[in-house]
C-alpha cells in the first residue's frame, strides 16, 4: 500500500507557475486598492470560507482584505441538523442573494471584488458575480474557481452562466484557475471493498492561489516604495505593536465598507 496524494501537489504546483503572470496582473490590482487607502473584497461560501480567512486573518496577513461571509451559507460544522451540510447546500442555490449582500457593502473607486468557489457553479457564487458586473462595471473582479469544472457543467443559474463565463464577457474581469480536477477528487482507491474517490484538491488548490497573489501584492507594494501592514507571529515574539497598528489599520479600511464618502455609486 503506497501513499500517493502527494503527488497531486506537483498539479497545485504546475498550476500556479502557469498562471504566474496572471498572478502578478491581479497582484497589482490588489496593490492598487490598498495602496489608495481602499480594500480588496473577498466572497466565498461553502468551504471556500477557508480561503478568506487565509487572506484576512492569518500571520502574513495584509491589511485591506475584507471578507463577505454570510454565515447562512458557510457555517455547516453542525455536519447534520439546523446547521448542516444539507441546509448550507439549499441556501447555496438561492438567487437573489447577491443583489442583498451588495446593498451591505459600499466599494471605493479602486476598490476590487474576488468571488471564490471551487466548482464555479454554484448559483450563490455565480450571483454575486453577475450582480456585481451589473452595479460595478467600472470595477475589477476576479474570479478563483475551477476552469474545467466551470466551463463544463450546465450552469445552474437562471441566468444560463457560470462563473467563468460571468469574468470572461467582463472587460475588468481576471478569471484564475484554482487547479481542482473535474469533481474535486484527485485519488481514486481500487480496494477490496469498493472503489472510492477521495482527497479534493479545490480548498489547497484556492489556498495556493490565495497565499501566491499574498506574496505577489506585498511584493508589488514594496517595489512601489509603500510600506505595508502585515500580520506578525504572535507566537514566537512580543507582536503587539504589530498588533495594534495591524487592527487599527484594518479598522479604518474597514468602515470604509460600511460608509465610505468617495463611494461608486451603483448603476441601476
Amino acid at each position: 500500500m503506497d501513499l500517493t496524494f502527494p503527488n497531486q501537489l506537483d498539479k497545485v504546483k504546475e498550476n500556479l507557475i502557469n498562471q504566474e503572470e496572471l498572478l502578478k496582473e491581479v497582484a497589482k490590482n490588489y496593490a492598487d486598492a490598498i495602496e489608495g487607502g481602499g480594500l480588496v473584497h473577498l466572497y466565498a461560501n461553502g468551504h471556500s470560507r477557508q480561503s478568506v480567512e487565509e487572506t484576512v486573518i492569518r500571520m502574513g496577513a495584509l491589511t485591506g482584505f475584507h471578507p463577505i461571509l454570510t454565515d447562512a451559507i458557510i457555517t455547516f460544522n453542525g455536519v447534520v441538523g439546523t446547521n448542516g451540510i444539507r441546509v448550507d447546500q439549499f441556501y447555496e442555490k438561492v438567487e437573489g442573494i447577491g443583489k442583498t449582500l451588495l446593498k451591505e457593502i459600499q466599494f471605493g473607486p479602486k476598490d476590487v471584488l474576488t468571488v471564490i468557489t471551487a466548482t464555479g457553479t454554484t448559483a450563490a457564487a455565480v450571483d454575486m458575480a453577475a450582480e456585481f458586473s451589473k452595479q460595478y462595471p467600472g470595477l475589477k473582479i476576479v474570479g478563483i474557481a475551477s476552469k474545467s469544472q466551470s466551463s463544463s457543467i450546465s450552469p445552474r443559474h437562471s441566468g444560463g452562466k457560470n462563473l467563468i463565463h460571468i469574468i470572461e464577457e467582463n472587460p475588468k474581469g481576471y478569471f484564475i484557475d484554482n487547479g481542482m480536477p473535474h469533481g474535486d477528487l484527485s485519488v481514486e482507491v481500487q480496494g477490496q471493498t469498493g472503489t472510492y474517490k477521495v482527497c479534493p484538491l479545490s480548498t489547497i488548490g484556492a489556498i495556493s492561489v490565495i497565499q501566491s497573489l499574498n506574496e505577489l501584492t506585498i511584493k508589488e507594494l514594496d517595489n512601489r516604495g509603500v510600506a505595508h501592514h502585515v500580520l506578525r507571529n504572535m507566537h514566537i515574539a512580543d507582536t503587539t505593536d504589530n498588533y495594534d497598528e495591524w487592527l487599527d489599520d484594518q479598522r479604518k479600511r474597514y468602515a470604509l465598507a460600511t460608509y465610505n464618502p468617495n463611494r461608486v455609486e451603483p448603476s441601476k
